[in-house]
């Protein structure tokens, strides 16, 4: 039995079923994701953890064999409604990809693309405001103040996630999802990653997918357990990781699977 919390919770998904053409990727999937917290999603390769993450901004919708049921509740409105504005959606979820994935342009281009598509600065002046103010929510503005009008492509790779992060945050959104994020990273920039997530989340509600299960422990405040398809343990990381109550995610845990 799940208990929903909905005074604290961002996002409630709710028996919800995602199929690949004929082939069941998730089965009757019931969590919710606390507001200004960081939520991990761990299990092994292929359990469906990413196929949840991206029902969360309707990245779904863009496979063509995939079709999701169920429900899923954003501060109370039903996000797979037909009717629902996926681009405003999108506005309020933003998404951080595994591999960085700058745009090949300017850093200064890259910040202030979503920003102009949707009418964000009337000036160059708020425009510039925007992209300084990304970048240092990013811990990145000054290592990069000197080289806005450079391609963003030279970049190292976790300077590059870095700016992708900026890229997500700069239209404001209310929700960061993190599919893998640091799995490209050494480990000096994975931490450095982890420690803007840490500081992101007083600010926003962050959905985060990872392999690591060391990397869950140190930055989540709660964390999800799923295989083949089945959501079979959620919780307070803490909980999860010294006393879990479901045998499986012990194992998976100890190593003894995965």
């Amino acid at each position: 039995m799940v208990v929903i919390d909905m005074e604290t919770s961002k996002i409630v998904a709710a028996n919800v079923d995602v199929y690949y053409g004929g082939k069941q990727a998730l089965f009757d999937v019931t969590l919710d994701i606390a507001a200004k917290q960081i939520t991990s999603l761990i299990g092994p390769s292929g359990c469906g953890k990413s196929t949840f993450l991206r029902c969360f901004n309707r990245m779904n919708d863009l496979i063509d064999i995939c079709t999701v049921h169920g429900q899923i509740m954003m501060d109370g409105i039903d996000i797979n409604k037909p009717d629902l504005d996926v681009v405003r959606l999108r506005e309020k979820v933003g998404m951080v990809f595994q591999k960085p994935n700058p745009f090949p342009k300017t850093l200064y281009e890259n910040i202030a693309y979503g920003p102009t598509i949707h009418g964000m600065a009337t000036t160059k002046h708020e425009m510039d405001e925007i992209v300084e103010k990304s970048l240092r929510r990013a811990a990145l503005w000054d290592e990069v103040k000197d080289r806005l009008h450079e391609i963003a492509t030279g970049l190292s790779g976790g300077q590059q996630q870095r700016l992708c992060i900026a890229r997500a945050i700069s239209i404001e959104p209310e929700v960061i999802l993190m599919d893998e994020p640091c799995s490209a990273l050494d480990p000096i920039a994975t931490a450095k990653i982890e420690e803007l997530m840490d500081e992101l989340r007083q600010n926003f509600t962050i959905v985060i997918v990872t392999h690591s299960m060391q990397q869950a422990a140190r930055v989540s405040q709660r964390t999800a357990f799923f295989h083949l398809g089945n959501l079979v343990e959620s919780g307070e990381t803490d909980q999860i990781f010294r006393n879990p109550s479901n045998q499986k995610t012990e194992d998976y845990i100890t190593g003894r699977f995965g």
